[in-house]
């Protein structure tokens, strides 16, 4: 009996441990998860309302970052469906260049601002979101495989 006594006190600590075990992977992983989502959507309605164009890498310009690295972003022209010949600089930038002078590319524009346009790739358009969720997804999953291991004991 007084053995019995003093491990129900252990149990339940270890019971607790086992929960906040469970828990914070899950807590870690919902924030990202969350964003991730988010982004996916986001751009998922960016490219249904987008028009498409064939483009031109015309250039390359060198981007200094504040945090002392810097990238190459591909400066695209491109002729919209009313003629209008645009000129715009992409937002991703790789180091080194991803695009030679004359590459031909997929360009994703709002029509009803030509300016606010993007080089349509897996990689520039999904990657970041793909990312953010996938690093939300893994410790979530990795709390419920706790959480089934913890609950067949």
């Amino acid at each position: 009996m007084y053995s019995e006594q003093r491990l129900r006190p252990a149990t339940k600590r270890f019971r607790r441990i086992n929960w906040f075990v469970i828990l914070f992977p899950l807590l870690v992983g919902c924030p990202f998860l969350c964003i991730g989502l988010s982004e996916v959507y986001k751009t998922a309605q960016m490219v249904n309302a987008s028009a498409t164009a064939r483009g031109t890498v015309i250039g390359n310009t060198f981007r200094p970052f504040a945090e002392g690295g810097a990238a190459y972003v591909p400066v695209v022209e491109f002729q919209t469906r009313d003629e209008q010949v645009v000129r715009f600089t992409d937002g991703i930038g790789t180091y080194p260049a991803e695009y030679e002078v004359g590459t031909q590319v997929n360009v994703l524009y709002d029509p009803q601002d030509v300016q606010n346009a993007r080089v349509s790739s897996w990689k520039r358009l999904w990657f970041g979101p793909t990312l953010i969720t996938s690093i939300g997804v893994l410790p979530i999953l990795i709390g419920i495989g706790l959480a089934w291991i913890v609950r067949r004991r």
